[in-house]
């Protein structure tokens, strides 16, 4: 089947999940789940210590790879917004449920972020090198189409939503 023509078909069905998406969701806010009380200044002659904050290696990598995977949102969303073309992207829900998605993964990486450096659970300098490469590095993911696309979205995204419960099974910090 054509891209375009299992898109309309699928857009009905879409535009249902999407709705009933919204209607469940609680709004949430980043700033309210990191403990802000708990930072301080950074002073850059001293070197980050893990045993401010100590973790698991094992927990402290699959809270870097968890951050870096939310911050090459960017090209998720371009990637998504190439597989699922429509002629009128303001309209329709393909589009509009993909910059829904994008906003709700932003505040997913705005969490993270803040709670890490405000914990000092990793380093920060080490945090920020890999961002900045991982970001100019890019997202090259082959997919062919928008079948593929829905598969490779649907099952990204599980897999993001296991890491993150799992990690933070693992974490002692409930806030």
């Amino acid at each position: 089947m054509e891209d375009t023509a299992l898109l309309v078909d699928l857009a009905p069905i879409a535009e249902q999940y999407l709705e009933r998406h919204l209607s469940m969701a609680k709004e949430w806010f980043p700033h309210e789940l990191v403990p802000w009380g708990s930072g301080r200044d950074y002073d850059p002659s001293q070197p980050w210590d893990p045993e401010e904050y100590p973790l698991p290696p094992a927990v402290r990598s699959a809270l870097l790879v968890n951050l870096l995977t939310e911050d090459n949102l960017p090209y998720y969303f371009h990637a998504i917004e190439g597989l699922f073309p429509t002629k009128d992207p303001a309209g329709s829900v393909w589009a509009t449920w993909n910059r829904r998605w994008t906003a709700e993964e932003g505040r997913h990486s705005i969490v993270i972020r803040d709670w890490l450096t405000i914990t000092r659970a990793i380093d920060p300098v080490a945090l920020e090198r890999g961002r900045m490469h991982q970001v100019c590095t890019g997202f090259s993911q082959p997919i062919d189409g928008a079948c593929e696309g829905l598969a490779y979205v649907t099952l990204q995204e599980l897999a993001t939503r296991i890491s993150h419960r799992n990690t933070g099974r693992l974490l002692a910090d409930r806030a």
